[in-house]
C-alpha cells in the first residue's frame, strides 16, 4: 500500500469531531459544529469544526487544519508521529517506517527506559527518606499528589544510581548520554544529581526527558537540572507543559520555578507552566502559542522578578500575545502566595490580572526625575519599545495624552514616534487574534461569496464543492452556505470578512455575479488542478510499475480532458 494511500485510509478513519472535542466544547451549527478556539482567546465562538469535510477552521486567528495538522499543533508532534497515533486509535496497522536512521531511533528508546528507571529508583529513595518527605509536608506537599508529580530523592553517594542503572544492563556510556552521570576528576562516573530532591521533566507529551533536583537544606545551586541531551533542551522545553496544555482555555500563566508550577497545579491551576532555570525564550511562546494567546505573567515579587516580568515581556508582545501581569507582594512568590490564598482566591487574582500597560509605565518612570530633561527623554525611550503594541482604542488615547502631559511632549510628537515604530509585522503563523488580517480569499470564491450573500446561496450550493473546496476562503464560503446565505449568522470573526469582502466590491465583482458564467470559470479552474494532478501522478515511479493503477490514471485523465474540451467549445459559443 502506498504511503499517500495510507494517509488517506487513517484520515478517512479518524473521527476528527470526537479527537477536537476532547479539547473544545462544540454545537451543532448547520453542516459544522462551532466553539471556542482552542489557539486564542475569544469570547464569542470562531472555531469551526467540519467532520464531513475533515477540517477544523478559526476565522479569529486563522488556525486550519486537519486531524494530523490538530495533533501535530496541538501535541507537537511529527507528522509521522501523528500518524502512528492515529492508525493506532483506528486500528491501522503501518508498514514499517524508515524516516531516521534505525541507530537514532534505538539510541532515544534506550535512553528513555533509563530514565524510566531512574525514576522508579529515585520515586523509591523518597519512601525511605523520612527527612525528604518530612520537608515536602513544609512545602505543602502530602497525599496523592507527591506520587502524582513524582517526587523522588537522589541520594546523598558518589554513585548510587550508577551503580543501580548499570546493575540493569544499562551501559555507562547511555548514562551519559541520558545526563544522569557525570565524570569526577578522576574520570570515574558519579551521580550527575546527588543529596537532592528530584523532579521529573517531561516533553509536550508527557515522556520523561531529564531531572530537576533541589537541595533541602543550605547550599548552592538550590536547582540544578539535568544536561540538555538529544531529547532534552532546555530553551524549549516547559516545566509542566504536558498536564498545562490542556487547561489553557483561559490563557498560559507563567511561573519562575518547579515548586511555583506544582504548588498551583496542587490547588487546581493547571494552566501553570515555568521555564527551566533560563529566561522565557522564543521556542517557549511558541510551544505556549499552539494552545493559546494569551499569557500570563507572574513572577517573585522582588526586583529580579520584576526584570524577569520585563523581559518576557519584550519577548511575548513582537509575538502576537495577549499579555497580562500578576504582581505579586514583595518577598513572595506563586508558591508561597497560592498557600496563604488558597486556590480559589488566586484563581480571583489570575481573572483580574491587569494588562501589561501599567507596568510599564511604571517601570518607564522608576527612579526618574521627570522634572530633569535627560530623565523625561529616558522614560519616552523605553515607552516607545512598547507603546506600538497597544490596541488603538478610547483608553489608549487617553493613556497617550496622559503621557505626553507628564513627559512634557506634544501629543502629535508622541503619536509620530509611536507611529514610527509600528509593532512589527506577525509571522505567517502567528496572527494575533485581535488583530488578525482579513482572511485569504480566491477571487472565483469571492464570487461564490458575493453571489450567496445577494441571495443566490441555493444555486452556490448546488455548485459540486469539490470545485471550490482546496481554495483559499473555502471555510469561509462553507460556514455561509451552512447560514443559508445570511452573513449576520456568522460568528464574529468570518462575519467581518464577509463586510470586508462587500466593501472592497468592485465592478468586476458584480461581473462575476453571472451565475452561469462564474460556474463554468470555476469548473475549468477545478478540471486544470486535476489534469495536472493526474500528469504528476502519471510520472509517478510507483504508478509506473502498477499496470492497474497506471491504467485506472489515464481513464481518469480521458474523461478530464474531454469534459475541458466541451468546456472550452461551450465558453466559446456563449462568448
Amino acid at each position: 500500500m502506498r504511503d499517500r494511500e495510507i494517509v488517506e485510509r487513517v484520515r478517512d478513519a479518524t473521527d476528527l469531531l470526537a479527537l477536537v472535542g476532547q479539547a473544545v466544547k462544540l454545537r451543532k451549527q448547520g453542516s459544522a459544529h462551532v466553539g471556542l478556539c482552542p489557539f486564542h482567546a475569544e469570547r464569542s465562538p470562531s472555531f469551526q469544526v467540519v467532520a464531513n469535510r475533515g477540517f477544523y477552521h478559526c476565522f479569529g486567528c486563522g488556525k486550519h487544519g486537519d486531524a494530523f495538522a490538530w495533533l501535530m499543533e496541538r501535541e507537537g508532534m511529527t507528522f509521522p508521529e501523528a500518524l502512528e497515533q492515529l492508525a493506532r486509535a483506528a486500528g491501522i496497522d503501518l508498514p514499517q517506517r524508515r524516516e531516521r536512521p534505525t541507530a537514532e531511533v534505538d539510541l532515544e528508546t534506550r535512553m528513555r527506559s533509563a530514565l524510566e528507571a531512574a525514576q522508579s529508583f529515585y520515586e523509591r529513595q523518597l519512601e525511605r527518606s523520612e527527612a525528604a518527605r518530612a520537608y515536602l509536608r513544609r512545602r505543602g506537599y502530602e497525599g496523592p499528589f507527591v506520587v502524582e508529580a513524582g517526587f523522588g530523592v537522589a541520594p546523598d553517594g558518589w554513585d548510587a544510581l550508577v551503580t543501580h542503572l548499570r546493575s540493569l544492563d544499562f551501559s555507562g556510556e547511555l548514562l551519559e548520554q541520558a545526563g544522569l552521570v557525570s565524570r569526577s576528576e578522576r574520570g570515574t562516573q558519579i551521580d550527575f544529581l546527588r543529596n537532592r530532591l528530584t523532579l521529573p521533566i517531561h516533553d509536550a507529551r508527557g515522556r520523561i526527558v531529564a531531572f530537576g533536583g533541589r537541595l533541602m537544606g543550605d547550599g548552592q545551586p538550590k536547582y540544578l537540572n539535568t544536561r540538555d541531551t538529544p531529547l532534552f533542551h532546555k530553551g524549549e522545553t516547559l516545566f509542566g507543559f504536558h498536564r498545562a496544555k490542556g487547561a489553557m482555555k483561559d490563557g498560559a500563566l507563567v511561573v519562575e520555578g518547579y515548586f511555583d508550577v506544582l504548588q498551583l497545579h496542587q490547588h487546581g491551576i493547571h494552566q501553570a507552566v515555568a521555564p527551566l532555570g533560563t529566561a522565557l525564550t522564543e521556542e517557549h511562546l511558541k510551544a505556549l502559542g499552539r494552545f493559546t494567546r494569551r499569557v500570563i505573567l507572574c513572577f517573585d515579587g522582588d526586583a529580579a522578578g520584576r526584570r524577569a516580568m520585563e523581559k518576557s515581556l519584550r519577548m511575548a508582545l513582537p509575538l502576537g500575545f495577549e499579555v497580562r501581569l500578576l504582581e505579586l507582594p514583595q518577598g513572595e512568590d506563586p508558591d508561597t502566595w497560592c498557600l496563604k490564598l488558597g486556590g480559589d482566591a488566586f484563581r480571583d487574582l489570575l481573572r483580574t490580572a491587569p494588562d501589561w500597560t501599567a507596568f510599564m509605565v511604571d517601570r518607564a518612570m522608576e527612579g526618574k526625575d521627570l522634572r530633569r530633561i535627560t530623565d523625561r527623554m529616558g522614560a519616552f525611550k523605553d515607552l516607545l519599545d512598547f507603546l506600538p503594541y497597544l490596541p488603538r482604542t478610547t483608553e489608549s488615547r487617553d493613556l497617550f495624552a496622559s503621557l505626553a502631559h507628564q513627559l512634557q511632549v506634544p501629543l502629535q510628537e508622541l503619536d509620530r514616534a509611536v507611529r514610527g515604530r509600528q509593532a512589527p509585522a506577525q509571522g505567517p503563523d502567528e496572527p494575533p487574534p485581535s488583530q488578525s488580517a482579513p482572511p485569504e480569499v480566491d477571487d472565483l470564491v469571492r464570487s461564490l461569496l458575493l453571489l450567496s450573500t445577494a441571495g443566490h446561496w441555493r444555486r452556490v450550493q448546488e455548485v459540486p464543492p469539490a470545485w471550490w473546496e482546496n481554495l483559499p476562503g473555502a471555510p469561509l464560503l462553507q460556514a455561509l452556505l451552512d447560514a443559508e446565505g445570511d452573513p449576520t449568522q456568522l460568528p464574529g470573526g468570518a462575519l467581518a470578512a464577509i463586510r470586508h469582502l462587500e466593501a472592497q466590491a468592485s465592478h468586476k465583482d458584480e461581473a462575476g455575479r453571472d451565475a452561469d458564467s462564474l460556474f463554468a470559470k470555476l469548473e475549468g479552474r477545478y478540471l486544470d488542478r486535476e489534469i495536472q494532478a493526474n500528469n504528476r501522478l502519471l510520472q509517478d515511479p510507483r504508478t509506473l510499475v502498477d499496470a492497474a493503477l497506471t491504467k485506472q490514471v489515464e481513464i481518469r485523465q480521458n474523461d478530464l480532458l474531454l469534459r475541458q474540451k466541451k468546456l472550452s467549445q461551450q465558453r466559446r459559443i456563449t462568448r
